[in-house]
């Protein structure tokens, strides 16, 4: 009975395991078979296109010897850039976007390929017009074929003015377009110079218009930007789409210089026009993103003990100074009634940050100033509190400032102060002013107060005649000088555009012989062996930054891909650079210096090392950092999963270095140029 049953539960499981099989078949068949369906369209269409434009011309569809050699390198341009593209694995949930992408990738590489081709193989012999045409009228099928018979997912638009806000923009840019192209190549060339290529440029004009607009959101900015930065990168992608295919087209139909240049100065007079209609109309609209939501974020977080003596957490949240002098305290009612009477939303912050009972009132010191000889009267370890509302960016020889308030102060003592972060000095502008007369003014003190400071040649001709008055500060920058100066920040809030910071004294002062506030800078890290070493880059985050990366990650975390999560420290700018590679541009340099390797683990600062396993820390020492890590070629999400990549590395390192490196910057690159994997 009993084998009966082992016998007839085998049978099942035998039974269960071949249906999953088949399940799993029966799902891979249906995969493929979607993608076959979308490979034989695809032919369909092209073939279709390019039958209808060859009958045009030779009023036959018999193809010769040399035609027939054209129709193969035509084909095989079609394949090149359905692989490349991988335009053929569409899914059901895929956005019109992605889908126009696809398509306009694969439209420049077939185009791109076929121009290769033909060069290669010397042919002259195909009126490439109607090869064009039969390219552009096959993309547009396309795009009518995979939008409305596969009914793929469109994009949502919530309000009903988008739509018509889209439109009217759609048709007030076709004017234009059409407004250079009738004054730049029509009236030049027609009609004694106007031929059937001109023709089809200018449709390809249009159609190109149409896709890079659809592949950039052109036409609805406000609704699809995050940013003023990211509607300035749309756009520029917008103009760089166009100017691709416009250009490929040129070079495709052998245009002559003379009426190339027509083409080319319609092209750049839109692109001019249509960017500046488009700030004015936009700019005002689109939501700048700022740090103030970090703000926001981090007021009233749940504290960690800090690990300073004469200190105590609280359970609602308030950090409290366990005072052994005086058992009962006043000095709530004297700043409340007293020293903040005039300021009681910034007293009602204070209250939710400190528990001000606890502090001694004859230890504490509330003023509103920017002279520095307030505390030369204080003894040093004298104060337990000590306010100062005036804002850190008037502050004289700031670091030096820092320094003295932490002097004053006893272990564990708090400093209270504000800080006017960049978001709420452009914000000023814009309450005092109309938006464009305010952006221009915070276009030159920008250059002023941000970029002049940060170039060797300029900065002493900054410091020279602001005094260093009214200062430009990030947030991220005014936290990272407190944490260098020996400050651990407990708690942040904004008041009237005015950020209000606790911050309490805590751990040692570890002065920084030179601080590089220039574009390229040295970061400290850990090379093989363990050997510090200063790697190069361009400044992507504020300056100090590096300071508050323990607060960052204790208090935003990890994000997908092992990066931190809302990092306020890197602005639009900056992640534009990493987005594009550029930040690691001045990398080479430790390459040539031999500190790094073309393929290798990135090379981590303490902190970040810390994250790991302590086996793989010491096991990650034995290794040269690179260029290209293969983070890369894996594509990992958590920590964990990074650390399990970079073990496979140097397993495989370990038994063959030379074809391990070669394999993983090849599958890096793939990932990168061909998938689209960039820096975050």
């Amino acid at each position: 009975m009993n084998d009966e049953v082992k016998i007839d539960i085998n049978f099942n499981n035998r039974r269960k395991n071949n249906f999953l099989i088949k399940s799993l078949q029966i799902s891979s068949y249906g995969v493929k078979k979607e993608n076959l369906i979308n490979i034989l369209v695809t032919i369909i269409i092209y073939l279709s296109t390019f039958s209808f434009f060859y009958f045009l011309k030779n009023k036959s569809l018999y193809l010769d010897a040399s035609n027939f050699t054209f129709l193969g390198f035509f084909l095989l341009s079609l394949f090149l850039g359905v692989v490349l593209s991988e335009k053929v694995s569409f899914k059901r949930d895929m956005e019109i976007e992605e889908i126009f992408k696809k398509l306009y990738f694969s439209f420049v590489v077939s185009l791109c390929s076929l121009i290769i081709l033909l060069l290669i193989f010397k042919v002259h012999y195909v009126t490439r017009f109607y090869v064009l045409a039969a390219m552009l009228t096959g993309l547009v099928i396309e795009y009518y074929y995979f939008m409305i018979f596969n009914k793929y997912k469109q994009a949502k638009i919530k309000s009903v003015e988008h739509y018509k806000l889209s439109i009217k923009y759609l048709l007030i840019d076709g004017l234009i377009l059409t407004f250079f192209c009738y004054i730049e190549i029509i009236l030049n060339l027609f009609p004694t110079n106007f031929n059937e290529k001109d023709f089809v440029l200018i449709g390809v004009i249009y159609i190109s218009w149409i896709i890079s607009a659809a592949t950039t959101h052109k036409f609805i900015p406000i609704v699809i930007s995050t940013s003023r930065w990211n509607a300035f990168e749309l756009q520029v992608k917008f103009y760089f789409r166009i100017i691709v295919i416009i250009l490929l087209s040129l070079i495709f139909l052998q245009l002559g210089f003379s009426n190339s240049v027509y083409f080319i100065k319609a092209l750049i007079g839109y692109s001019i026009v249509s960017s500046i209609i488009s700030m004015f109309l936009f700019a005002d609209k689109i939501k700048n993103k700022t740090d103030e939501a970090t703000v926001v974020f981090l007021k009233a977080y749940e504290m960690k003990d800090p690990a300073v003596p004469n200190s105590v957490k609280k359970r609602i949240g308030k950090y409290a100074f366990q005072n052994i002098e005086a058992a009962e305290s006043v000095v709530r009612q004297k700043i409340q009634f007293e020293y903040l009477k005039n300021y009681g939303e910034v007293f009602s912050v204070l209250d939710t940050m400190l528990d001000l009972k606890s502090f001694d009132t004859r230890k504490a010191l509330v003023i509103k100033s920017d002279e520095p000889n307030n505390l030369t009267a204080h003894q040093a370890d004298s104060l337990q509190l000590f306010v100062n509302l005036h804002i850190l960016n008037d502050q004289v020889k700031l670091n030096d400032y820092i320094l003295d308030v932490r002097k004053s102060l006893v272990h564990g003592g708090v400093f209270v102060g504000a800080l006017l972060p960049h978001h709420y000095r452009y914000r000023r502008y814009l309450k005092n002013y109309s938006f464009w007369t305010a952006n221009t003014l915070y276009f030159f003190d920008f250059f002023w107060k941000r970029v002049f400071p940060k170039i060797p040649i300029t900065r002493e001709i900054y410091f020279t005649f602001s005094k260093e008055k009214d200062r430009a500060l990030s947030l991220a920058e005014g936290l990272g000088r407190l944490v260098y100066c020996g400050f651990k920040i407990l708690d942040l809030a904004a008041v009237d555009d005015v950020v209000y910071f606790a911050a309490a004294r805590n751990g040692l002062y570890e002065p920084v012989k030179k601080f590089f506030y220039s574009p390229i800078f040295k970061m400290k890290r850990i090379g093989k062996g363990g050997k510090t070493i200063y790697v190069y880059k361009l400044r992507t985050m504020y300056p100090y930054s590096e300071f508050i990366q323990d607060f960052v990650y204790e208090h935003n975390n990890l994000e997908v891909g092992g990066k931190f999560k809302d990092d306020f420290r890197v602005p639009a700018w900056g992640k534009l650079f990493r987005k594009m590679w550029i930040d690691e541009l001045p990398m080479l340099i430790n390459w040539v210096k031999r500190d790094l390797k073309l393929v290798g683990v990135r090379p981590l600062s303490n902190h970040y090392l810390s994250l790991y396993s302590k086996e793989h820390q010491e096991r990650r020492k034995n290794f040269k950092p690179g260029l290209v890590p293969p983070f890369y070629a894996d594509l990992p999400d958590t920590i964990e999963e990074i650390e399990l990549s970079e073990k496979r590395y140097f397993d495989a390192y370990e038994k063959n270095p030379f074809k391990t490196d070669i394999k993983y910057f090849s599958k890096a690159l793939n990932n990168i140029l061909i998938k689209k994997k960039r820096s975050a």
